[in-house]
């Protein structure tokens, strides 16, 4: 298991902000942060929330880019 890897999202593609090698087929834990304020949830609080998803059952695999597009479409369209 890693540790936590910080990334970001440029041109619709997630960049690593440092450099990592992972294993092939690794399974990642995505936690999307495009609302992190420093007077809301702070980022401890934001990941607890995403390990509650992924406790409850609330997460979703996706096997290519077209479907994590749509996800997220499908996600940020709700708020």
């Amino acid at each position: 298991m890693y540790s936590t890897l910080k990334a970001t999202v440029r041109q619709g593609k997630i960049e690593l902000l440092e450099e990592a090698t992972l294993p092939e087929n690794s399974m990642l834990l995505v936690v999307v942060l495009d609302d992190v304020d420093p007077q809301g949830l702070s980022l401890g609080e934001h990941l607890i929330a995403g390990l509650q998803d992924v406790q409850l059952g609330r997460v979703k695999e996706v096997n290519s880019e077209q479907e994590l597009t749509d996800h997220l479409d499908t996600i940020f369209s709700d708020t």
